[in-house]
């Protein structure tokens, strides 16, 4: 049997894209036909020419805002040498360029009139300690000197974990601090599988509820809590989800939860003007909308819970587990411990729920290179928590 080849997918206008700079450094940018994309310091590009190139490859930017796949240089291998540091002084003025003429190259690197490897070039060559670095050295000073100059770029499709981990590093509070370790499991532990039906409170602006639609590529139904007359669900848009995935989000604001349906009575005043008509449709729209939602609700039997609150989660968690079926899984995520504690100490006196477990994710990023294999000396301090158990019966009434 032929192993299934899956085909690299088009970079298309109109849709996000995370962009990941030398530095390391990430941006979130729209590709608009016609627009400009500004890396800052490493240059800018237009967006017309990475329309129609496919994800995976690196580009470099050239003169007058185009670009070139650029060719990737050949596996680190620094070996061991005689050589040593150790006669090696932190000394500023090894370096034979003054600071002017740093910066004129700096310049006409911008303008695009030199190119980051003759900076590279020119300031090793300068470099009176440069020769008596070990290979290990001179390739860290090497790749650290690319990460400032270099003016390339990878362009990341805005997978969720792709988004989960960007939005880790650049504002982890947007996502209430959620890592891609601990999305995984938090989705692995909830059976978040197509066509099921998934009842969440998603106070991260919709990471966590866009982590489950993702996979809802067959179908099934998100019904998601939040405050306010309209969701935040910031993180959604970002995720270029087809109109047939995104049909499946159905939102109720918490003030609507003990809603009592009326049958809807408005009538159009004599001689209506258009805007009346519109007026009205749109308020018959709204009012069938939350109707359907609530009746959603009402029917239980949903085959996941999954809460990720700014609230108490012990006072969500006992308005909505009655909507939960029976033999599913509850799953409760938080940055802390101890806001899991109580609703931890409950479901464990509770007869309607087993396997009661509160597990924190641990992930170690390592660095693999030849002889230089160890763990990074940055990492994140912690993932998050989570609390699940399994929901032995339904409580509809």
């Amino acid at each position: 049997m032929e192993p299934m080849q899956l085909e690299p997918r088009l970079i298309n206008g109109g849709e996000y894209v995370v962009i990941r700079m030398p530095s390391t450094n990430s941006k979130i940018v729209c590709l608009k036909a016609g627009s400009t994309v500004s890396l800052g310091k490493f240059g800018s590009f237009k967006a017309d020419s990475l329309i129609g190139n496919t994800f995976g490859h690196t580009f470099e930017i050239e003169k007058g805002g185009t670009i070139k796949p650029h060719k990737q240089a050949g596996f680190d291998n620094a070996d061991i040498t005689e050589a040593n540091n150790k006669e090696i002084v932190d000394d500023p003025n090894s370096q034979k360029l003054s600071f002017e003429e740093i910066e004129k190259l700096k310049t006409k690197s911008l303008a695009g009139d030199v190119s980051a490897q003759e900076i590279i070039a020119s300031l090793t060559e300068n470099n009176e300690s440069f020769a008596r670095k070990t290979e290990f050295s001179k390739s860290k000073y090497i790749k650290r000197k690319q990460n400032k100059f270099m003016k390339c770029f990878f362009p990341l499709e805005t997978t969720v974990y792709n988004l989960c981990d960007f939005f880790f590093e650049a504002n982890p509070q947007k996502i209430r601090g959620i890592r891609t370790d601990t999305l995984s499991q938090l989705l692995g532990l909830a059976n978040v599988y197509s066509n099921a039906r998934i009842l969440a409170v998603d106070d991260g602006q919709g990471l966590i509820v866009g982590a489950a639609l993702s996979r809802l590529d067959v179908g099934g139904q998100v019904l998601s809590l939040h405050d306010g007359d309209v969701h935040n669900y910031d993180v959604l848009r970002y995720m270029n989800l087809p109109t047939e995935t995104k049909d499946r989000l159905h939102t109720l604001s918490w003030s609507k939860f003990h809603h009592k349906m009326a049958a809807f009575s408005e009538e159009l005043p004599e001689n209506p003007t258009q805007d009346d008509i519109n007026g009205r449709e749109r308020r018959l729209r709204g009012h069938t909308k939350l109707a359907q939602n609530l009746d959603n609700l009402r029917s239980g039997n949903f085959d996941a819970l999954v809460v990720s609150t700014n609230y108490n989660p012990l006072s969500v968690i006992k308005q909505l587990v009655p909507c939960l079926g029976g033999s599913r899984m509850l799953v409760v995520y938080d940055q802390s411990k101890e806001a899991l504690l109580e609703s931890f100490a409950w479901l464990r006196e509770s007869q309607r729920f087993l396997n009661v477990q509160l597990t924190e994710s641990w992930l170690r990023e390592y660095q693999v290179l030849p002889k230089r294999t160890h763990p990074l000396m940055t990492m994140s301090g912690g993932g998050g928590f989570l609390l699940s158990a399994i929901h032995l019966a339904s409580d509809i009434k």
